[in-house]
């Protein structure tokens, strides 16, 4: 959690446009502590990211698509 909260004022010791491994990027669109328009801004700024705005998830989205997500990056590792 401290490292969350510093991420707010602190640099977070890489930039994202460096990142290249696959990236979903998952946001609830009911978070009420961090606005979608972040999610939308960090995964325009990862090369390989791919947004999955979930209107109806709130503030920790990866709880209810955790499976999903972990679908999408097994397809992407044996892919390549």
């Amino acid at each position: 959690m401290v490292d969350d909260d510093l991420s707010y004022v602190a640099p977070w010791g890489f930039d994202p446009d460096q990142v290249r491994a696959p990236a979903p990027v998952l946001h609830g669109g009911q978070d009420r502590m961090v606005p979608s328009a972040h999610g939308e801004w960090l995964a325009r700024r990862i090369p390989s990211a791919e947004l999955w705005l979930r209107p109806d998830d709130g503030h920790v989205s990866a709880l209810h698509a955790g499976a999903e997500a972990l679908g999408w990056l097994r397809e992407r590792a044996t892919a390549g």
